[in-house]
């Protein structure tokens, strides 16, 4: 958890990989995705935003 987490509770779901608390499985969101495409391309990928 970061500190938005601590203040939103679990009200809001932030960051690059969603917790589901039932299963305690967690999968990458397309944000996260698309952020690995950015490191591993060293940044190139940000021109095309």
């Amino acid at each position: 958890m970061d500190n938005f987490e601590w203040a939103e509770g679990y009200n809001k779901r932030l960051g690059l990989i969603h917790v589901d608390y039932e299963t305690q499985k967690r999968p990458l969101k397309d944000s996260a995705h698309w952020y690995r495409g950015i490191i591993e391309s060293n940044g190139a990928g940000l021109h095309d935003v």
